[in-house]
């Protein structure tokens, strides 16, 4: 499935895992590995949005050809040589103008769980509840996630400014309501 390009700046046609890949090259600020990004990404936006494993390195060298982001080889000893992408500053305005952008949020609340739950009536009870618990319990993990990522803000991980710091706390609203909401359905549905 290709994903639909989203936002056409003046320098190029990105898609959303574009701009979200460039974003993270331009919030580290340095050369970054694929690799290292692909750690990066994982542990702050990927809670966002997030790239395949492999679609990263596509990504990758198609911001290099659209000279939004430069690679730069690196010789290791005992190692194949790795890649360091950096973002230029085409790249910083590439995503200066998108996040300028006012963009049209039309589906925020789209789950598949919820559909299932509007037709749930001819469905089996059990299998809901079976789904809803491992919904809850996902939530549940990923509120710990971020609570532990809100007490360790500012000890070397990338909750460093206001911004990052502010979609964490969105996190952590969204996923203790998400818990909140499951515990109750739940209670419901097991009456």
């Amino acid at each position: 499935m290709t994903e639909r390009t989203i936002y056409r700046s003046s320098v190029t046609r990105l898609t959303m895992t574009e701009y979200a890949v460039l974003g993270m090259l331009g919030h580290l600020g340095g050369a970054v590995s694929g690799y290292d990004l692909r750690k990066l990404i994982d542990g702050s936006v990927g809670y966002i949005w997030q790239p395949s494993k492999t679609q990263l390195y596509v990504v990758l060298g198609r911001l290099v050809g659209a000279g939004l982001a430069s690679r730069r080889e690196v010789a290791q000893r005992d190692r194949p040589d790795k890649q360091l992408y950096r973002i230029t500053a085409a790249g910083r305005r590439a995503v200066k103008e998108w996040l300028d952008s006012e963009e049209l949020i039309d589906e925020p609340d789209r789950s598949i769980l919820v559909l299932k739950l509007f037709f749930g009536a001819q469905a089996d009870r059990e299998s809901l509840v079976r789904q809803l618990e491992a919904f809850r319990d996902a939530y549940a993990a990923r509120l710990a996630t971020y609570e532990a990522k809100a007490r360790g803000a500012g000890r070397g991980d990338l909750v460093g400014d206001e911004f990052t710091a502010l979609t964490l706390r969105y996190g952590i609203v969204r996923a203790r309501a998400a818990v909140v909401w499951a515990t109750s359905a739940l209670r419901e549905l097991r009456r």
